[in-house]
């Protein structure tokens, strides 16, 4: 079975697949990474291997059974040409875990205002509590025994709920069916029914995937129906959001705080700095942690792999595939 590279990968990650993969199986580099040269060697593969997809590709491969996408997010696919030539898709959940292990850390960063406090003690502020009052409240937000939001429950929401049960949790799901999900203890909803419940929800995460539906889901509206302590965190895209809402609740005050691992504004090929934002000064509020979406990194594996190699070994077998993407639901 030939499995063609359409992106390059550091050799530590072929290496790690070279390792797990079923004798049979052959990783194939194209002498170039353009969809030119992907293409004169695609004819005879049977899985495209990252998410390089263009038209020259499909067409050239005659013989394909799968694009495995090493990672979860698709939302830059192209659905309309994937469903043109019929193209079987699966992604990538296995690095929930780091994930949602990074999005604890991120929820209580924010709540006990740790890097805000880190910053002022370099230049030798305590932000002890003042008589007339404190730019930035001294005081920390409780985790323990508080309500939890996910929009969105795939495995790294899932993730999430193992990890933060020990602090004694109330959890709240929106979802697009609201169906419960076994095992995991909380009020299910469907995303429809999210307004009504905003208020009472401390901690929000967002781990849903960006689709036509789903960007700027968080809109002024959403926000405003979130209480002035209320602190959101998102794990997915930058893009669920409405950028200038968010800005605004933030400077306002109108949220107590978000914690943001993905953003709007990504470095471009040979730039060295790049705020995350074009627009909006986000890294100027103190009531914002950043982080350069790096959710997914880890020093203890190849965790984004796993699933993908996973695939490979499934389809070389005849077994099932896991994880494949729903081309009209586009996720």
């Amino acid at each position: 079975m030939k499995v063609l590279l359409t992106k390059p990968f550091f050799d530590t990650d072929l290496q790690y697949i070279a390792e797990r993969i079923d004798a049979g199986i052959h990783i194939v580099t194209p002498s170039a990474f353009t969809p030119e040269a992907i293409a004169e060697a695609a004819a005879d593969a049977d899985v495209l291997f990252g998410g390089n997809l263009a038209e020259p590709i499909l067409q050239a491969a005659k013989n394909l059974k799968l694009a495995q996408i090493p990672w979860t997010g698709v939302d830059n696919l192209n659905f309309d040409l994937l469903q043109k030539y019929n193209v079987t898709v699966a992604n990538s959940h296995s690095n929930a875990v780091i994930v949602g292990e990074h999005g604890v850390a991120m929820m209580l960063d924010a709540a006990k205002k740790i890097s805000y406090h880190d910053r002022q003690m370099r230049a030798g502020e305590w932000n002890r509590v003042k008589p007339t009052g404190n730019a930035v409240s001294p005081f920390s937000k409780m985790v323990i025994g508080s309500t939890v939001g996910f929009v969105g429950f795939g495995a790294i929401g899932q993730q999430l709920h193992k990890m933060l049960s020990g602090f004694g949790c109330h959890f709240k799901v929106f979802s697009r069916s609201g169906t419960p999900v076994s095992g995991y203890a909380a009020d299910y909803f469907t995303v429809d029914n999210i307004q009504a419940e905003l208020a009472g929800i401390d901690f929000l995460f967002l781990v849903l995937p960006l689709t036509p539906e789903t960007r700027n889901i968080v809109d002024a509206d959403f926000l405003s129906g979130m209480n002035e302590k209320a602190v959101l965190i998102n794990l997915s895209r930058g893009e669920l959001i409405d950028e200038e809402a968010l800005y605004k609740a933030l400077q306002d005050k109108s949220i107590g705080a978000a914690a943001l691992d993905v953003w709007y504004n990504y470095p471009k090929a040979g730039e060295d700095k790049t705020f995350p934002s074009a627009r909006n000064k986000f890294h100027e509020l103190d009531n914002v942690t950043m982080s350069p979406h790096r959710a997914g990194y880890a020093d203890s594996g190849f965790w984004h792999l796993d699933d993908a190699i996973d695939n490979l070994n499934n389809l070389h077998a005849g077994r099932l595939l896991k994880n494949v993407v729903s081309l009209n639901h586009k996720y």
